[in-house]
C-alpha cells in the first residue's frame, strides 16, 4: 500500500499510560508530510524538464546549446521502501528521483564541456583570422622602403639622363673647338 500525505495528515494514534507524547508525533508526521511535498514538487519539475529536455533534442540541430543549471535542490532524506503514486500512475521512489537527477547533471555537464570546447575553437579560429599587429608593421615597413626604392630608382634614371645628356653636350663642345 502507497503511503501518501493525506493518509499521515489524517492517521490518528492510540494513547497509553507509557505512550509517546502525541505533540510530539503530530509534529513529526508534519514534517514528513512537508518532506513528501517537497519531493513530489522537485519530482515533478525533474520530470518536466526530463520531458522539455527530450523534446528539445528530438528538434535540435547538432550544435547543442548549453543547459541552465538547475538550482539546489534540498537534500532527500533516505526514506527508501516508499513508493508514491502521481498523477500519471507511474511509480516513483527516492533512488529513481535520484537517479533522474544525477542522470541529468551528467547530462548537463556534458553539455557545459561540449560548449566549452566549441567556445574555445570559435575563439582560436577567431584569433587565427586576425593578423598579428607586429607583422601588419613589418608589411607597412616594406611596403615604405619598396616606394622609396621606386623612387630612388626613378632619380637615378633622371640622373642617369641629365648626366648623358651633359656628357652629349660636352662631346659636342670639344669635338667642335678641335677641328
Amino acid at each position: 500500500m502507497a503511503i501518501t500525505v493525506t493518509m499521515i495528515e489524517e492517521k490518528e494514534f492510540k494513547t497509553k499510560v507509557r505512550g509517546y507524547d502525541p505533540v510530539e508525533v503530530d509534529e513529526f508526521l508534519d514534517a514528513i508530510c512537508d518532506e513528501m511535498v517537497d519531493m513530489q514538487n522537485t519530482i515533478q519539475t525533474l520530470r518536466e524538464q526530463l520531458k522539455q529536455k527530450s523534446e528539445q533534442s528530438a528538434s535540435y540541430a547538432p550544435l547543442p546549446v548549453p543547459p541552465v543549471a538547475p538550482a539546489p535542490l534540498p537534500p532527500i532524506s533516505p526514506m527508501t521502501g516508499i513508493k508514491e503514486e502521481d498523477d500519471d500512475s507511474i511509480p516513483v521512489d527516492i533512488e529513481t528521483a535520484q537517479k533522474l537527477l544525477a542522470d541529468t547533471q551528467q547530462a548537463c555537464d556534458k553539455a557545459l564541456a561540449e560548449a566549452k570546447k566549441r567556445a574555445e575553437a570559435i575563439l582560436k579560429e577567431a584569433e587565427d583570422l586576425v593578423p598579428d599587429p607586429e607583422l601588419m608593421d613589418l608589411e607597412a615597413e616594406r611596403d615604405k622602403v619598396r616606394e622609396e626604392i621606386e623612387k630612388l630608382k626613378s632619380d637615378a634614371m633622371s640622373f642617369r639622363k641629365r648626366f648623358q645628356s651633359m656628357l652629349r653636350d660636352q662631346n659636342d663642345i670639344l669635338e667642335t673647338d678641335l677641328f
